[in-house]
């Protein structure tokens, strides 16, 4: 290997690796701050009854108020059949008994998206149940036909599109026939990659540049 060879050879793998981390930098996943029911500023399942939830709201109710932390030391989740609490989250519903009149009752989450986001790349998921049975997820109004498996359990649920830059709101869709009610949202995440700023463009475009013109002054001395 000539050192000649040995320059290019270094000039086009340089020029290469620019490109790669240009690309790389603008995939590169951002997790968008999601929260599950009945958590705290940091995420974490408060360990009282009676909570207002500060994450969730109703956009539909029966009832007034926001929903609330269900007390777990009785009926319907010690002893019942409701899944059961852990650190990560909890019970909420239109009263710390759990209790509401029967009705549909729409709970939502909000996230924003930056003017930069690449929508195609936003992906939204984590684990569900409720009293009585989850009719629907929808994002900004859009149905993702996805159903819960009723109260016993947490079911997954993945949400890939239908998002928009700036604000977006998850709606949880519930039916109740009467007696207890309530949502459990868990291990819910989500993150988004940026399109590429023009610069970026620029630089990609430039690296490109420098490899074709190497490799035509390499094909002129063969």
């Amino acid at each position: 290997m000539t050192p000649q060879f040995l320059k290019r050879f270094c000039s086009v793998a340089a020029a290469a690796l620019a490109i790669v981390a240009v690309w790389s930098g603008a995939a590169a996943a951002i997790p968008i701050p999601l929260f599950n029911t009945g958590t705290d500023p940091v995420n974490a399942a408060w360990g009282a009854a009676n909570v207002p939830d500060i994450h969730y709201f109703y956009t539909l109710s029966p009832t007034a108020g926001p929903p609330v932390t269900v007390d777990a030391t009785g009926y319907p989740i010690a002893g019942g059949p409701w899944v059961a609490n852990n650190a990560n989250s909890r019970w909420i519903g239109p009263d710390q008994f759990s209790y509401g009149p029967a009705g549909n009752y729409t709970y939502a989450t909000q996230f924003f998206l930056p003017p930069t986001t690449n929508l195609s790349t936003v992906s939204v998921s984590g684990m569900w149940a409720t009293d009585d049975p989850g009719l629907d997820i929808e994002i900004n109004t859009l149905s993702t036909g996805q159903v819960s498996a009723g109260f016993t359990s947490l079911v997954p649920f993945s949400i890939t599109s239908g998002f928009q830059l700036g604000l977006n709101t998850i709606e949880f869709l519930v039916q109740n026939a009467g007696g207890p009610t309530g949502l459990r949202v868990d291990k819910i995440q989500g993150s988004y990659s940026l399109i590429p700023e023009p610069g970026t463009f620029a630089l990609a475009a430039a690296g490109l540049a420098r490899i074709a013109a190497i490799r035509r002054r390499r094909a002129t001395t063969l």
